[in-house]
Parts: structure tokens; C-alpha cells; sequence
């Protein structure tokens, strides 16, 4: 599908894109898509681009958050790589890579895998980083 498709269907069920928990300023604007089809799907936003170090964003406003260009969502009994949380996850995982192209997605991490343009196959997180086993990450293409 391409990106005016999804957005059609998109809207044709929930009508307009969710805002971001930090503002829709907080998000690259390629991602408002895929981020609300995650929240439309029982997922909440984690509120990862804090003005921090770590956090997705880039740039600074006046002290306020820069503009991600990722996101971190989960989903309520989400509790680690096991289980119904999990195997959710998993599935809208997989949906978002199915589409990555159109949703301007460079990869997708759950649990302790990840898939990216550069690698488009699932493979292993090797950053030691179990934080994905409990939370969806998203990360775009500007």
C-alpha cells in the first residue's frame, strides 16, 4: 500500500491522526501515520523525547523537546518477550515493516530484534539493551 492508501484507510475508520503525548511538534511529521496507528491499536505513548540525553529527539526549543523522528509506544499487560503482550507486538511489528516504506520507517525494535533498511531481515539487538522487551520502537526516515 502506499502512504495515501494507508492514511485513507486510516482515516476512513478513526478520522484524524492522534496528537502525540508531547504535542505534534514532538514528532517528525513522517511519523504522525504510524504513530496513531499504534495508538489506534491499544498502544500509548511511552513519552520518550524528553530534552534529555538518550531521548529520540533532536535540537532544542527554548528548553522544550526537540522533534523526534522516533517513537516508543506500549500496550497495557505488556510485561516482557513473553505472552499475549508480547505477541501483539510482535504483529504490529511485523504490520509496520510490511509497510515501512510508505510509513517512512528505517527500523522497528520489540523485545531483543530488530529490522532496518539496512538490514531487513530480524536479527538480534546486540546493544545489551533489554528495555525493548517491554515497549515498540519506531524509528523514521526524515
Amino acid at each position: 500500500m502506499t502512504y495515501q492508501q494507508l492514511l485513507t484507510n486510516y482515516r476512513d475508520k478513526h478520522g484524524k491522526l492522534v496528537e502525540p503525548r508531547q504535542g505534534f511538534d514532538s514528532l517528525h511529521k513522517n511519523l504522525w501515520l504510524a504513530y496513531s496507528i499504534g495508538v489506534k491499536r491499544g498502544y500509548y505513548d511511552v513519552g520518550t523525547y524528553a530534552a534529555k540525553p538518550g531521548d529520540h529527539s533532536w535540537g532544542d526549543r527554548h528548553g522544550q523537546p526537540g522533534t523526534a523522528l522516533a517513537f516508543d509506544i506500549r500496550r497495557k499487560g505488556w510485561l516482557g518477550r513473553f505472552g499475549w503482550g508480547y505477541r501483539n507486538a510482535r504483529k504490529l511489528a511485523r504490520f509496520y515493516w510490511e509497510h515501512h516504506q510508505a510509513l517512512n520507517i528505517d527500523y522497528v525494535i520489540v523485545g531483543r530484534e530488530l529490522i532496518s533498511r539496512s538490514k531487513p531481515y530480524w536479527h538480534p539487538l546486540t546493544t545489551g539493551d533489554t528495555s525493548h522487551d517491554w515497549h515498540l520502537h519506531v524509528s523514521g526516515v526524515a
